[in-house]
């Protein structure tokens, strides 16, 4: 028999810089069903990612729902993984069109089934004064009728969840946390420098990484604890002077070593070498920060200041922690981390899991 064709709708994929489809692309690669070859329809870059990624399926439709539907059409009864953010697929978040093309679809190929993986969701934080309000409310009309028409639903926090099942009126929302966008080339069983912490991220979000850690890390220097302190990612005009400035504060600003952008091997190296990553990541997006996931994934012991009783945050290190935590707790942490990791976040787990959401939803339709 052969494989049901898979198509992936999506962002961008790599050499692009976008969280969204570095994920369409490693979930694709590690897909359980044999034979299954996936067709990439991409905002734009089709070109460069097919040279990139030496796939040839990879198609743009630069946002226009005429192209999205003439390429989703021709693909018949297929496996249709939707990655969604508004903003992904509208200038101002709201693909009012979006649903109309994939409804079309269904229509056309009625054995067609349709996974939608929810990365953003809208905020309620904006006043009803505020354009960002109806943007957002649009928004919600248009992930109410994509969830209608689903076959499966799932997003990447608890928070989306219940924000998707309120929006949606769903309950079967499926949970699953991101993967690492940093696949593991080194090996993180080798000796690591003790004293040596790193900070992975967008320019943003080490920058609230950095404000939140201020005083840990002057005390820190001062003991002796962090002798270098690794900052990778993309540099930035707007955020990366505001992180300079706090660091010309420290007791030791020299320890700070800036990387910039490296390449996913020469990041998975250095984090193969640190002892510990700091993460800004909270109790309720834990499961959506990719940073959060590469640390676990090289087996680097985290430090946070969220803490839950459940894994995988019982297995961070609390702040306070560092001066008093034995090696034998340390090592005890780590491994238990990489282990939830290896069971829950590693590419394969979590493709196994989004494929296993299809078959289920055959089973379940081939049900008397």
């Amino acid at each position: 028999m052969n494989p049901r064709p898979l198509v992936i709708i999506t962002t961008r994929l790599p050499p692009e810089v976008c969280g969204i489809g570095t994920y369409s692309w490693l979930l694709q690669r590690h897909w359980p069903m044999s034979g299954s070859r996936a067709q990439f329809l991409v905002i734009d870059g089709a070109a460069q990612s097919t040279a990139e990624l030496g796939h040839s399926a990879i198609t743009e439709f630069d946002r226009d729902p005429e192209k999205l539907a003439q390429a989703i059409t021709h693909s018949g009864d297929a496996d249709v993984l939707l990655h969604y953010a508004g903003r992904a697929y509208h200038r101002y978040g709201c693909p009012a069109w979006l649903p109309t093309v994939l409804r079309a679809w269904k229509a056309k190929s009625p054995a067609g089934r349709l996974l939608i993986f929810f990365h953003e969701l809208p905020s309620d934080n904006f006043a009803i004064t505020s354009r960002y309000f109806w943007i957002d409310l649009c928004n919600r009309r248009v992930i109410r009728k994509l969830a209608d028409l689903a076959d499966v639903v799932v997003t990447n926090t608890s928070e989306h969840a219940t924000k998707l099942q309120k929006i949606s009126g769903r309950q079967d929302v499926h949970l699953i946390p991101v993967g690492s966008n940093i696949e593991p080339v080194g090996d993180s069983s080798e000796q690591r420098v003790l004293t040596e912490f790193a900070v992975f991220g967008l320019p943003f979000g080490r920058l609230q990484t950095l404000q939140m850690f201020d005083h840990d890390i002057r005390s820190w220097q001062e003991n002796g604890q962090l002798t270098k302190l690794h900052l990778i990612g993309p540099r930035d005009e707007k955020f990366d002077p505001r992180s300079e400035q706090l660091i010309a504060t420290w007791p030791k600003p020299g320890v700070v070593v800036r990387h910039g952008l490296l390449s996913s091997a020469e990041v998975s190296q250095l984090l193969c070498q640190v002892q510990f990553g700091l993460t800004n990541a909270t109790t309720g997006n834990w499961s959506k920060s990719t940073a959060f996931i590469a640390y676990a994934a090289h087996g680097c012991a985290i430090i946070s200041k969220a803490k839950l009783e459940s894994p995988p945050l019982c297995f961070a290190i609390a702040p306070k922690e560092l001066a008093t935590i034995s090696g034998g707790d340390l090592i005890g942490r780590t491994r238990a981390l990489q282990k939830w990791y290896d069971e829950n976040a590693d590419w394969n787990a979590i493709a196994t899991k989004v494929g296993a959401l299809l078959r289920l939803h055959v089973e379940q339709e081939a049900l008397p």
